[in-house]
C-alpha cells in the first residue's frame, strides 16, 4: 500500500536511468540493477541487487517502488510512532534509524528518521496505515514476512523490506497469495492499489 498519493505533499522528484529487461518471475535468478534509479543512494542499489538475487525480482523494480513510496526513505511525515502496531514496531531497530545509525547512514540521512516518519497518514483497509521503508500495511507485512526468504523481521530495515517486497511480487505472480496468477504489472497493481501505480513504477524502472 502506497504513499504514492502523498508524493506531491512530500515533493518526491521522479528521476530514473535505463533499467534492464524486467524480471517477470523466477526466484533466485541473478537479477542485477544496471544503472538503477539515478537518485537512489549507491549503497541502496547494492541492497536492491541482493534482494533481487534472493527473490528473482528486478532490483530496478524494487528501487522504483522505493522511490515512489517514500523517496528512498527521504520522506518525513512526522507522525506518532504509535501509529505502527506494537507487535510490528517491536521488531524495528530504532537505533538504526537515528542520526549515525546503520539505516540512516545507508540512505544518506544525516539527521536520521523516526518510526512515524515512514507512516502514511491516510488509513485504508479497516483503518490500517502503510508503514516502513517499502510501505506495507501491517497485516500484509505480517503475512508476507513469514513467507519471505529468511523470514525478515524489520519493515524499517531496507534489506528486510525489499526482500519482503520482492517475495510478495513473486508470490503474486505465482498465484501463491490469492490463487490468481498475475503479470508483473498486475502484481504491482495489487501492491500499490492501482494500475496507475503499477505503470508509474514500471516507467521509472525502465528509465521512463
Amino acid at each position: 500500500m502506497s504513499l504514492g498519493g502523498l508524493v506531491a505533499l512530500v515533493s518526491v522528484s521522479l528521476a530514473a536511468a535505463a533499467g534492464p529487461q524486467l524480471v517477470e518471475t523466477g526466484a533466485n535468478t541473478a537479477a542485477t540493477a544496471t544503472a538503477g534509479v539515478v537518485s537512489a543512494p549507491a549503497a541502496l542499489v547494492a541492497v536492491a541487487d541482493d534482494a533481487g538475487r534472493v527473490t528473482g525480482v528486478s532490483p530496478d523494480v524494487l528501487l522504483a517502488i522505493s522511490e515512489v513510496e517514500c523517496n528512498f526513505g527521504r520522506c518525513r511525515m512526522g507522525l506518532s510512532d504509535d501509529m505502527v502496531p506494537a507487535d510490528v514496531r517491536g521488531h524495528v531497530d530504532g537505533e538504526a534509524l537515528k542520526a549515525g545509525g546503520a539505516t540512516a547512514a545507508l540512505l544518506g540521512l544525516p539527521e536520521g528518521r523516526r518510526v512515524g516518519d515512514w507512516v502514511n497518514p491516510l488509513p485504508v483497509a479497516g483503518g490500517q496505515h502503510a508503514m516502513g521503508f517499502m510501505q506495507f500495511l501491517p497485516s500484509t507485512w505480517r503475512q508476507e514476512a513469514r513467507a519471505a526468504p529468511g523470514r525478515p523481521q524489520d519493515p524499517y530495515r531496507p534489506r528486510d523490506s525489499m526482500v519482503v517486497a520482492g517475495s510478495y511480487l513473486a508470490r503474486l505472480q505465482a498465484g501463491a497469495v490469492d490463487g490468481r496468477h498475475h503479470s508483473l504489472r498486475g502484481a504491482l497493481a495489487v501492491y500499490g492499489g492501482s494500475v496507475s501505480y503499477a505503470d508509474r513504477v514500471l516507467a521509472i524502472a525502465r528509465g521512463g
